[in-house]
């Protein structure tokens, strides 16, 4: 389970990600965080569901293919079938806002 120190970091990077795209949206900046997925790494372990290359290709996918209507949010690349997973890991689809 993650730590308090982690949920806080990463609420915080969400906080100043919007605050930078307010910031540079009127000179044409869009500004997005994401999660390349969870990867097989050593960190994410055997058991996660795309390799380093699907999540690499991924990444550069929604960097290159994301537009303003995206400016702000935290995108999160799923692997198919993730939206069927129950319990605290269970996502309902969309960006974060």
């Amino acid at each position: 389970m993650p730590s308090p120190a982690y949920k806080i970091t990463k609420a915080a990077l969400n906080s100043l990600t919007v605050q930078y795209a307010l910031d540079y949206k009127k000179e044409g900046f869009t500004i997005f965080a994401f999660a390349p997925g969870w990867l097989r790494t050593e960190l994410g372990g055997d058991i996660a569901g795309l390799s380093i290359k699907q999540g690499a290709q991924a990444s550069v996918e929604k960097i290159l293919g994301t537009g303003k209507e995206q400016n702000g949010q935290f995108i999160i690349i799923k692997v198919k079938g993730w939206e069927k997973v129950e319990g605290r890991h269970q996502y309902h689809g969309g960006n974060v806002p």
